[in-house]
C-alpha cells in the first residue's frame, strides 16, 4: 500500500526560489509546506553576482546576513567589461541601480535557505522525484518517489514550480512557454597552479561568437564561460577543450586573467536562454524564479528575481482565498517584468556594433 500525506503547498524544486517561497509562506500564514528536490543537494553550484538589495529580501524572510556565515557574501571589488569596444570600462547591471555587489557562495547560500525553511517547519524531501500529477477539484494529487523510502502520494491545495530554467513541471502541465533566444554557457571552473592573491573580480568581454564571463568565486576558484547560441556551440563544437581554448586564446583581455590556471578535461554546457512561462490556465498553480521567467545573465536578475518572485508568489497563494484574482495578478506582474526586461536587454546588446554580420549579434538585432 502506498503511503499518503497532505500538505497545503507542494513546492517542486529546492533552490533559492523554492526555499524562499517556503520561508515566506511559513512566515506570513499557517499553511503547511513541503519541498521536493530531485538532487541530493550536493551538486556543484555556480556562484552569482548580486547587489546589496539581496539583504532586504533576506530581512523580509526573517533572515540575517550573519545566518549564512562569513564566507557566503564576498564583496565585489571590480566589475568591468570590454563591451562595445576593446576598451575596458566599468560595468553596471542592466537591471540594478545598486552600486555595491557581492559574489555568493551558492552552495552555502542555497543550503542555508533550505535549512532555515526546515527550521520554520517545511518538510524537505531531497533525492525525490515527482512522477505523476493529477489535478483535483480543489488542488493536486502528486505521486512522488524517494530514493530510499519509496513511493508516496501527496495531496496538496497548491502546486509551485521552482524547477529552474527548464520549467519541468510547467512543461509537463502544458503551460504556454515562450523562448526569446537559444543562449548557452560553455564553461569551466578553473584553479591556479600556484597560490594567487585574487580579488573578487567580475569581467565581461564581447567576441564575435558572443561574450566571455569571468568571475572569482569563494574558495579562490574561477568560473569562466563563453555565452553563445546553442546552434553555434554545436556547429563549432565549442564543448571540446581544444576548440574552447582556441576561442579563449583569441580574446584580448580574458586570456591574460586565466594565464597559469590548471588544465581540465572538458567544458560543461548549461542553458542560459530567456523565456516566459504563462501558467494562467492552470488552476491552483504558479511558477517562480527561473521556472516563471529566465533572464540573460547580463541582467544579474537570477538570485534576486528568484527570491522576489517567490515572495510575491507566496503572497498570491496566501491571499487567494480572500482575493480570487490574487494569482492572476501575480502572473500579470511577471509578464510586465519580462516585457520590460526584453526591451532593456535589446538596448544593451545594441551597444556592441563590431560584428554586424555575425549570427550571434544579428540574432539580437545589434545596430538595427
Amino acid at each position: 500500500m502506498i503511503n499518503t500525506f497532505d500538505t497545503d503547498v507542494l513546492i517542486v524544486g529546492g533552490g533559492p526560489a523554492g526555499a524562499s517561497a517556503a520561508l515566506s509562506i511559513l512566515k506570513f500564514s499557517d499553511l503547511s509546506v513541503t519541498i521536493v528536490e530531485q538532487s541530493d543537494l550536493n551538486s556543484q553550484r555556480i556562484g552569482e553576482q548580486v547587489s546589496s538589495s539581496i539583504f532586504d529580501l533576506l530581512d523580509y524572510l526573517g533572515l540575517d546576513k550573519s545566518d549564512f556565515g562569513d564566507d557566503c557574501f564576498l564583496p565585489g571589488y571590480s566589475s568591468n567589461a570590454a563591451w562595445g569596444s576593446s576598451q575596458i570600462t566599468e560595468r553596471h547591471s542592466i537591471s540594478s541601480t545598486h552600486i555595491d555587489s557581492y559574489q555568493i557562495n551558492r552552495s552555502t547560500f542555497d543550503l542555508t535557505l533550505l535549512s532555515k525553511a526546515s527550521d520554520k517547519g517545511a518538510v524537505i524531501l531531497p533525492d525525490t522525484r515527482c512522477t505523476a500529477y493529477q489535478a483535483q477539484e480543489e488542488g493536486w494529487q502528486v505521486d512522488i518517489n524517494h530514493q530510499t523510502e519509496g513511493k508516496f502520494i501527496v495531496n496538496s491545495s497548491y502546486l509551485i514550480d521552482a524547477t529552474g530554467r527548464q520549467s519541468h513541471l510547467a512543461r509537463h502541465l502544458e503551460a504556454n512557454i515562450t523562448k526569446d533566444d537559444e543562449l548557452v554557457a560553455v564553461g569551466a571552473f578553473l584553479e591556479f597552479q600556484e597560490e594567487q592573491d585574487l580579488a573578487q573580480d567580475f569581467f565581461l568581454e564581447t567576441v564575435e561568437d558572443g561574450w566571455w564571463y569571468y568571475a572569482v568565486l569563494p574558495g579562490k576558484k574561477i568560473v569562466l564561460s563563453l555565452f553563445t547560441d546553442a546552434d553555434n556551440a554545436k556547429k563549432k563544437q565549442i564543448n571540446k577543450i581544444e576548440n574552447w581554448t582556441a576561442l579563449l586564446l583569441a580574446t584580448v583581455h580574458v586570456k591574460h586573467k586565466v594565464s597559469g590556471t590548471v588544465a581540465f578535461e572538458k567544458p560543461w554546457v548549461k542553458n542560459a536562454y530567456s523565456h516566459f512561462t504563462d501558467t494562467t490556465k492552470i488552476k491552483n498553480f504558479i511558477a517562480i524564479g527561473d521556472a516563471a521567467c529566465s533572464f540573460d545573465p547580463i541582467s544579474s536578475m537570477g538570485i534576486g528575481f528568484a527570491m522576489s518572485s517567490a515572495c510575491n508568489g507566496a503572497l498570491a497563494i496566501i491571499n487567494q482565498d480572500e482575493d480570487a484574482n490574487s494569482i492572476n495578478n501575480y502572473n500579470e506582474g511577471l509578464k510586465k517584468i519580462y516585457n520590460d526586461y526584453t526591451s532593456t536587454k535589446s538596448q544593451y546588446y545594441k551597444e556592441e556594433k563590431r560584428w554586424p554580420d555575425a549570427m550571434f549579434w544579428r540574432n539580437r538585432k545589434v545596430g538595427v
